[in-house]
């Protein structure tokens, strides 16, 4: 039996998380509650996840923690020191969707310009600054947690409680819908690159640790010899060339393996690892 490859694998759960989101709110309008709640608080059976932003504002704002909260937030910020920021690439709904919006675009006559534009400006930087700018204006001006506002993830699961609970159309749809319009016709991952308040804090845990999982790459087994434009690079929804990514590039790399996958039918010179190297 031929062995799933990386992106079957990674896809199917995408898939199998945004479906569980549909689902869990139906089995919970039956009184059926071994899962519960949403991207920003979440509860399966005794485990608690929570969302670290949530978590942060809270404890900025209300000087609250409990023992869910810090345990829940915990999980994800050392799930990301040990694995880097998969949440993005393996677990978030609104990531599927954005892969798929961005596969869509280029397939369908609108030429995608990462290849050309090597994107050298780390998306990082410019959602760290976002980042900081909201926290000093909830600080300043809200005494709820207004940056889960920003959360796609908990917009696309919140859709369903609203619909299941109250029968209700949240007007989240036509927010996904325009912002996945917005990146279509950019043929950019706009949001998930350069907005997303969700991804700043377990980006910052991955940097913890030195020696986290990270694509590798072994020059000794590349088998591509074209400066620009080979498969792993027009792999890269993010427009990455795994080859050259710097340590700040480096940041921003989801760990969503397609260029693995992508080099895996050349050679064998991308793979996972655990190591300080690039």
């Amino acid at each position: 039996m031929k062995k799933p490859s990386l992106h079957t694998v990674r896809r199917t759960v995408q898939v199998v998380t945004a479906v569980s989101f549909v689902v869990i709110p139906l089995l919970n309008h039956f009184r059926i509650s071994f899962a519960y709640g949403n991207f920003l608080s979440f509860r399966f059976f005794i485990i608690p996840l929570a969302d670290p932003l949530a978590v942060l504002q809270i404890v900025l704002k209300n000087n609250y923690l409990s023992a869910d909260l810090m345990v829940g937030a915990a999980i994800a910020l050392i799930l990301a020191g040990v694995l880097g920021t998969v949440f993005c690439s393996w677990i978030c709904p609104f990531g599927l969707f954005s892969e798929w919006t961005h596969l869509f675009a280029r397939r369908w006559g609108r030429k995608s310009r990462t290849i050309e534009n090597k994107l050298t400006i780390p998306g990082f930087t410019i959602k760290l600054g976002l980042f900081v700018l909201g926290i000093v204006g909830f600080l300043v001006f809200s005494t709820t947690p207004v940056l889960n506002q920003l959360s796609l993830p908990a917009w696309y699961s919140r859709i369903f409680q609203f619909w299941f609970e109250q029968w209700h159309v949240s007007m989240a749809v036509l927010a996904l819908g325009a912002i996945l319009a917005i990146e279509g016709l950019a043929v950019r991952r706009l949001w998930c690159r350069y907005i997303c308040p969700q991804s700043v804090l377990i980006a910052l845990a991955k940097q913890v640790n030195p020696r986290r999982m990270r694509v590798c790459y072994d020059k000794d087994k590349c088998l591509c010899r074209q400066s620009i434009g080979h498969p792993c690079h027009q792999a890269c929804s993010l427009g990455f060339d795994p080859k050259n990514v710097n340590r700040r590039l480096e940041t921003d790399c989801t760990n969503c393996g397609e260029c693995i996958t992508a080099c895996k039918k050349r050679g064998k010179a991308l793979s996972y690892g655990f190591s300080q190297k690039l």
